[in-house]
């Protein structure tokens, strides 16, 4: 008896461990929308335009932009369900796009673009606040908050 009772505590105890790390995420900041934990507008403002050649995916989150002088890379467009609450598709291969955003540098040394304004088919999508947060901050909180007013 006392030997199944310590066998079923190492078994619980396994499954916490396990599930903290499923449930950790991939590191992209704090998970509400409020990363990057960075001065945003400390960076060099940078407006870019182009034709998109790939879409962020797992693993590899910037958009891709051929400006015609290179590839460049973009970061921090949000969501998919901010582009679908603010009536504009998410950019898509092949499209014209501009962004304005800021070139800042990473706690790990790198660079990275990101965006602050995103000009698509004709249409102004802000992405920050005057504060440079991402106006999508709080997460799918923020969302179904949003959607029930």
């Amino acid at each position: 008896m006392v030997r199944n009772f310590k066998l079923s505590m190492v078994l619980v105890l396994a499954f916490f461990v396990a599930a903290s790390s499923v449930w950790a995420g991939r590191g992209f900041g704090v998970g509400d929308g409020t990363g990057p934990m960075i001065d945003l507008y400390s960076g060099t403002p940078e407006t870019i335009t182009g034709v998109v050649v790939e879409l962020p995916a797992s693993g590899n989150p910037g958009l891709k932009i051929d400006t015609g002088d290179g590839i460049v890379t973009v970061y921090g467009l949000g969501p998919q369900w901010f582009w679908e609450k603010s009536g504009q598709a998410y950019p898509q291969i092949g499209e014209n796009i501009t962004v304005e955003g800021y070139e800042v540098t990473m706690s790990d040394g790198t660079s990275r673009l990101i965006a602050t304004k995103v000009i698509l088919s004709g249409q102004e999508i802000s992405l920050r606040d005057d504060s440079g947060r991402p106006v999508w901050r709080g997460g799918l909180n923020a969302k179904r908050a949003n959607q029930a007013q």
